[in-house]
């Protein structure tokens, strides 16, 4: 754990919204209003900012002059021989910074590369001329000081103190140290302030952590709650709420499963390859996922509210623990093949309970719809996962699920006749008791192979074997009868 320290010019930012930190663990200020791209919507709305690396020589108030650029040059041995930035080698670890954050929420960021170099701070973005997020450097305090500060939305320009040279140099894990700077100034630049725990490492705890790569879950979480998660800018970022615009999580397979939002499972610390994350940020946020079954299946969806359990505060504040799992009542439906009709919803559980849909029979192929919605305007993240199995079409006779209506079905019938809610193998019908009414079913289509309806040989079911058949079934049916009737004598 380094000792450095990262500052902010909005510091009122922290009293300000302390007392909301307490009830969402990450502490937020005001998310961007505008940008070079429109107006962002309201909170967890997607949205896009444009950022651009200032020009050396630019005023930075109550600091000298940027001197950014040469100083990375320097950094990293180059000799600028083009005065397009894209070509430095450290440009890319710049824009990587960018793109953890775009890659975890409803951001989209977008290099800008004219910079008037207009003064820091006083200067909203301009599309063709300045970022909204605008990077320049000076020298603050020097080695294991201060490493950078960044100004809250609606400003967000960020400052790196090239005082700190053996700091920045370190090239360990692709310049994690330089890295996480951006990254956590970045965080300020976005609407996060600081946070402090002791049982976690936090991207925006006040000390820099190098155990860590990147925004690790509450942080996720806070980028959510302002700016929606990732598939909220799907859709040229209309999102996914609506079955039209249904995120589709690919073919559900008998025997297999699907899932969305798993790496929010293993607790805060997330690695720098993990990406999987969705959530609920308000009450008005639903997420639609497709999915498609190419036979009648049965299936099972789970949707599990996540977050973590830690210890937290506002900076210089009192820890006490955090329940992020339960923040929002969450629901799940599923709807038919059309996307309106509702086939089932769960809604049994409170805060941080886990909603279910099982065994729900599917008896067609195609694509269905699970969508996933909060009762308030709390984030949640939460994970849907999806499990199929193949269903047996009762009514075609095929009772053992062979493919075939042979006398191997017509046993499975005899040996459940009379049951009701207990072996429904033999429910042709679908009406919870096997009876007379389920053999007519195995009797009519005798001989056919279930999945396709093709007859097997020249005719269904002779007449005299119908009516063999049917003796039997006489002498099942009375067998049964007084077989039962023992029992209940045992």
């Amino acid at each position: 754990m380094w000792s450095h320290t990262f500052n902010k010019r909005v510091a009122l930012g922290i009293l300000t919204f302390a007392c909301a930190a307490s009830s969402l663990a990450y502490v937020p200020d005001d998310r961007w209003s505008t940008t070079t791209s429109g107006s962002t919507g309201n909170y967890g709305d997607p949205a896009t900012l444009a950022w651009s690396l200032v020009p050396d020589g630019t005023r930075i108030p109550g600091e000298e002059n940027s001197n950014l650029i040469n100083y990375l040059d320097d950094l990293f041995n180059v000799s600028a021989n083009s005065t397009d930035l894209t070509n430095r080698p450290w440009f890319s670890l710049v824009e990587e910074s960018f793109t953890r954050w775009s890659d975890l929420s409803g951001l989209t960021f977008v290099y800008e590369p004219n910079d008037t170099g207009s003064s820091l701070e006083t200067s909203s973005g301009v599309l063709g001329t300045r970022g909204d997020i605008r990077i320049g450097g000076a020298y603050l305090d020097g080695t294991n000081g201060t490493l950078a500060y960044a100004y809250l939305p609606d400003i967000g320009d960020l400052v790196v103190d090239t005082g700190e040279t053996t700091f920045y140099s370190n090239s360990s894990n692709n310049y994690l140290q330089l890295r996480n700077v951006l990254m956590h100034e970045i965080g300020h630049a976005l609407g996060l302030l600081h946070v402090e725990s002791s049982s976690e490492s936090l991207l925006m705890e006040p000390t820099i952590n190098l155990s860590i790569d990147g925004p690790q879950l509450d942080e996720i979480r806070g980028i959510q709650g302002l700016y929606g998660d990732a598939y909220e800018k799907s859709n040229n970022g209309l999102g996914n709420g609506s079955y039209l615009r249904a995120t589709d999580l690919g073919q559900l397979v008998s025997g297999g499963d699907l899932a969305i939002g798993t790496d929010a499972t293993g607790g805060q610390t997330v690695l720098a390859t993990e990406s999987d994350f969705v959530s609920i940020s308000e009450s008005t946020d639903y997420d639609y996922y497709s999915f498609t079954i190419d036979a009648a299946s049965l299936v099972d969806l789970t949707l599990t509210p996540l977050g973590g359990v830690f210890s937290q505060a506002v900076e210089g504040g009192a820890e006490s623990a955090f329940d992020a799992n339960s923040r929002n009542d969450l629901q799940l439906a599923l709807y038919d093949t059309d996307g309106t009709t509702l086939l089932k919803l769960a809604n049994e559980t409170g805060l941080g309970g886990v909603e279910q849909l099982s065994n729900l029979e599917l008896s067609s192929a195609g694509t269905y719809y699970a969508r996933v919605s909060g009762s308030t305007s709390s984030m949640q993240l939460y994970e849907l996962q999806l499990s199929a199995a193949a269903l047996v079409l009762a009514e075609t006779g095929d009772f053992n699920g062979d493919g075939l209506v042979d006398l191997a079905d017509y046993t499975v019938w005899r040996n459940s006749l009379g049951d009701a809610g207990a072996n429904l193998a033999a429910d042709g019908n679908y009406d919870n008791l096997v009876n007379a009414a389920d053999y007519a079913i195995w009797k009519n289509q005798f001989g056919s192979a279930a999945s396709t309806g093709v007859v097997v040989g020249t005719t269904n079911v002779p007449e005299s074997s119908s009516l063999v058949l049917l003796g039997i079934a006489a002498l099942a049916i009375t067998h049964t009868r007084l077989r039962r009737t023992t029992n209940r004598l045992d």
